[in-house]
């Protein structure tokens, strides 16, 4: 993997990879980060409305964990 990768942050590696859609090697670095699925977090399918509502909440929680980084740079 190319250390400059190693550096980057994974919001910077996402924008390095939207600016050079061709590099493979930023993508594998990308995927390389991601969690195992032995590690993800799995929410049942939405079939009541219980669980509708768990997966609801989950998501707006991961919505305002991965939008926190960005509100910093605006203030």
């Amino acid at each position: 993997m190319n250390p400059k990768f190693d550096l980057m942050s994974r919001e910077e590696l996402k924008a390095y990879l939207l600016a050079h859609r061709d590099d493979l090697e930023a993508l594998d670095a990308l995927v390389n980060r991601r969690s195992s699925d032995s590690e993800a977090t799995w929410y049942p399918a939405p079939l009541t409305e219980e669980t509708i509502r768990i997966s609801e909440e989950a998501i707006q929680r991961r919505i305002a964990l991965e939008d926190r980084p960005s509100q910093n740079f605006s203030s």
